[in-house]
């Protein structure tokens, strides 16, 4: 294992040594080129789907009805009672209303502005952090633009992209003050702090950014080593300490909204079925990010392989972590704890892992190329990431075509649960539809979206 953690000292990435010699120099620059491009064009077609219509799922609809509701002066409710989720989200929502910016190209356009901070923010970590060469963490940022998880998110009023923006701008800060001096980490972690809350009010598991702050806070891995020496010198005061934490943590999981909400899920599955439903739904998450298409677009016949790749890319993974585990920062913590948190979610969702899918991307990669000899790595990787990358794209250019779908819309989007809501919407519902429509999604569509749709008067929620 020392072995692999000299290796990776020695080379961060095999992409990096094959362009470093002095007769590559072009090479760099037309690179460097072509990943402008490549940002600008998707840039452009990312801001066309501000044109489109509103894209409700159940997430979304919740957070547009607390918005709703404390827009009407009711507090950040459904339907008079709290959510599970928190308000955070809808709290820009609220704000977007207040500033006459409450519609659905909005909604769209904040989303595609929380993704290029994200971007933006995950390349200097990329940088930093892992020390990639400018190629490689422009590489990877490109990977993360065309990933299906993005693509399909980024028209959805839910909280993911924009967490996804704000949690990588506060983890860089975070990053960037654990090797600083004592008085300018102080004033650093301060001005984050209000951040980090933020964080956590747009999605519950920006918990996981508390320990690398934490970190950051007592000096990164130099102070770190000063504190286990004094824990060890005082270990009844760490005791009492750690048990004082673990008290307040357990309490705090046990009365969480989560919690209540997904123990019965574990309570009527077991232990034993609960285990291997986890592994089953979470290797399929990873098998969708790797080879960037969803399950729901595949033959029943890939489910199988498509898992195997899921569990090959989590191998890998943990691999370049433990290459890197004597380089421990703040953004492994962070990472490590996001994981720890979904691998035990009860339920398969793909886009929960969307805040760390560059960062994911960059550990599979350490992975791969220790174990994948050098003279297969960088044909094997260009193929790939050029596979990728037209798989997303043609993502990206399907998302524009709902968005200018017009008339067909609700025939062409999502798996048709909500299509007698937009129907009806439309004035083309049949009778059939009128027993369907979900009148949330109808009220929201009218408040959120009343270009296209006819607007009627406000509903209390």
């Amino acid at each position: 294992m020392n072995l692999l953690g000299t290796r990776y000292q020695d080379s961060v990435s095999t992409l990096d040594e094959s362009l470093r010699s002095e007769g590559r120099a072009k090479e760099w620059a037309t690179a460097d080129w072509l990943f402008i491009l490549s940002f600008i064009l998707i840039a452009v077609v990312y801001l066309l789907q501000t044109a489109g219509p509103l894209r409700l799922i159940n997430d979304g609809i919740d957070y547009l009805l607390q918005a709703s509701s404390a827009l009407d002066g009711h507090g950040f409710k459904v339907h008079g009672a709290h959510s599970m989720r928190p308000p955070g989200y809808p709290a820009l929502i609220y704000c977007l209303a207040k500033v006459g910016l409450g519609n659905t190209w909005a909604i769209v356009a904040l989303n595609c502005v929380a993704l290029g901070v994200g971007c933006f923010a995950s390349y200097a970590i990329l940088r930093s952090s892992f020390k990639f060469s400018r190629i490689t963490s422009q590489l990877l940022v490109l990977l993360t633009l065309l990933s299906f998880v993005v693509v399909r998110n980024i028209t959805f009023p839910l909280s993911d992209v924009c967490f996804f923006g704000v949690s990588a701008l506060c983890l860089l800060g975070i990053l960037r003050s654990e090797n600083a001096s004592a008085r300018v980490r102080l004033v650093r972690l301060v001005l984050l702090a209000p951040l980090l809350v933020f964080c956590i009010e747009l999605r519950t598991i920006g918990i996981v950014l508390v320990p690398g702050y934490l970190w950051a806070a007592v000096g990164g891995k130099t102070g770190a080593g000063k504190g286990f020496a004094y824990c060890r010198r005082h270990r009844l005061i760490t005791i009492l300490v750690l048990a004082v934490a673990v008290a307040v943590g357990i309490d705090v999981f046990v009365h969480s909204r989560y919690l209540r909400f997904n123990l019965p899920t574990f309570e009527h599955r077991g232990m034993a079925r609960s285990i291997f439903a986890n592994i089953r739904d979470h290797s399929a998450e990873w098998g969708e990010m790797f080879i960037n298409v969803p399950m729901s677009r595949l033959p029943g016949f890939m489910e199988l392989p498509v898992r195997i790749l899921g569990v090959f890319a989590i191998l890998m993974a943990g691999l370049g972590i433990w290459i890197r585990r004597k380089s421990s920062d703040s953004l492994m913590l962070y990472v490590l704890g996001t994981a720890a948190i979904v691998f035990v979610y009860p339920w398969f969702d793909t886009r929960l892992w969307l805040p760390v899918v560059p960062f994911l991307m960059a550990y599979v990669l350490l992975g791969v190329e220790h174990v994948v000899p050098k003279r297969i790595f960088r044909p094997a990787a260009f193929a790939y990431c050029s596979l990728f990358c037209v798989i997303g794209a043609i993502a990206l250019a399907y998302s524009t075509r709902l968005t200018f779908a017009g008339p067909r819309f609700p025939e062409l989007f999502g798996d048709g649960r909500l299509r007698p809501t937009y129907r009806y919407a439309q004035g083309g519902a049949t009778a059939t539809d009128l027993k369907d429509v979900n009148e949330d999604a109808l009220y929201l569509l009218r408040r959120y979206d009343s270009r296209r749709y006819r607007q009627t008067g406000p509903r209390e929620k």
